[in-house]
């Protein structure tokens, strides 16, 4: 099995709801031994530690502060981090100098110039990278790019996609943030709209429809003070400025000579049912149209990577069956399988970068940016 170090994993989270979870049950927990964690503080890590001990029966060891401790553990030969994305680069890097491989959560790094770092750095070491662009093991996402491969509708002429960025009120892109999310304010921590859900989705295009070539953006933040609120969503009478954009729209071209429409709807408040603002994705060819649909129940129903689409192929629904796996999952397994395997690597997070570093440019700047 894959000795696995994770830092940022605690007893609550995004590591420990989304990412950890697959782990520690079969099959996976015969692939991947979870084997030490490492948080901000040492009675963090001994309480990881012992709730991970029990969960995955053998015992994991706790290290705290930076990262560089976990990444020299010879008896590791993994390391997944999950920080907030302002840590990145500091987290990382200590691992992939210790040559072990590597798993981090997207965005990968506050910019371009940090993701782009991170990558050079793990080439020049030799290490396998896997990134959280979890869109990419959907099943819906995969049929489409056979689809789209296999010519089932010919030549792709358009593609055009509406989708929202509505949450909770512990994310910045609507009117109330938490004060552990209020570093997310600040557009220039990469982890705002632009950064996170915006670059999760536009590499969703790019896996099913291939590279962008060139394209132009206008973004607007419609919210500049967000209210803070505590854990129970009650405000605490502070403001924070925000200086991330919430509307995204760009029209762009594929390399494949197909033209792109997008709008990513932010600033929204998270609701279901027909009050609910759902994706809509449509793929036109010459011999016919695919449709995904996003939810309208899901209250995260924008954000392919973790939430199911439907899907259509001219006007029919096209069934999937479930195999009981998460994307989180079916991407664990994948990386097990070694340099074979389907997974997003640092080079990949590079090209979505690229799309959410162009799009900041062409909305500041007002022209057309080629990739």
């Amino acid at each position: 099995p894959i000795r696995l170090g994770f830092v940022g994993l605690s007893t609550n989270g995004w590591a420990s709801w989304l990412l950890a979870p697959p782990l520690l049950q079969e099959p996976l927990s015969s692939a991947y031994t979870l084997a030490a964690v490492s948080t901000s503080n040492a009675t963090s890590a001994a309480k990881s530690a012992e709730h991970y001990s029990e969960l995955a029966g053998n015992q994991v060891k706790a290290y705290h502060g930076t990262s560089t401790a976990i990444a020299a553990d010879n008896e590791l030969d993994m390391v997944a981090v999950s920080v907030k994305a302002p840590l990145h680069i500091e987290t990382v890097m200590p691992i992939i100098e210790a040559r072990k491989d590597l798993f981090i959560e997207w965005p990968a790094g506050r910019n371009l110039q940090e993701t782009v770092a991170l990558a050079e750095a793990a080439k020049r070491k030799g290490i396998r990278t896997m990134v959280g662009l979890q869109s990419r093991q959907s099943p819906a996402l995969n049929k489409v790019r056979v689809i789209v491969e296999s010519r089932v509708i010919g030549r792709v002429y358009s593609t055009t996609m509406v989708c929202p960025a509505g949450w909770s009120s512990s994310r910045p892109w609507i009117l109330t943030v938490l004060h552990s999310s209020e570093y997310m304010a600040d557009a220039t921590n990469g982890a705002g709209v632009l950064g996170i859900p915006f670059g999760h989705t536009i590499d969703s295009v790019m896996f099913v429809l291939g590279p962008i070539a060139s394209l132009t953006a206008v973004t607007k933040n419609q919210h500049p003070i967000l209210h803070m609120v505590d854990i129970a969503g009650n405000p605490t009478g502070k403001t924070v400025e925000q200086t991330g954009v919430h509307q995204i729209a760009l029209a762009g071209m594929l390399e494949s000579g197909a033209v792109l429409g997008f709008h990513y709807r932010g600033g929204l408040e998270a609701m279901g049912g027909k009050a609910g603002k759902p994706l809509v994705w449509t793929i036109d060819g010459e011999k016919g149209t695919v449709l995904l649909e996003g939810d309208p129940e899901s209250k995260v129903c924008g954000y392919i990577n973790e939430d199911e689409p439907t899907l259509y192929l001219n006007g029919e629904k096209v069934v999937i069956a479930p195999d009981g796996k998460t994307n989180t999952g079916r991407a664990w397994a994948e990386f097990a399988k070694g340099p074979g395997g389907k997974y997003p690597t640092l080079d990949d997070a590079v090209q979505a970068k690229k799309i959410v570093d162009a799009v900041a440019r062409s909305a500041e700047e007002g022209k057309r940016i080629a990739i």
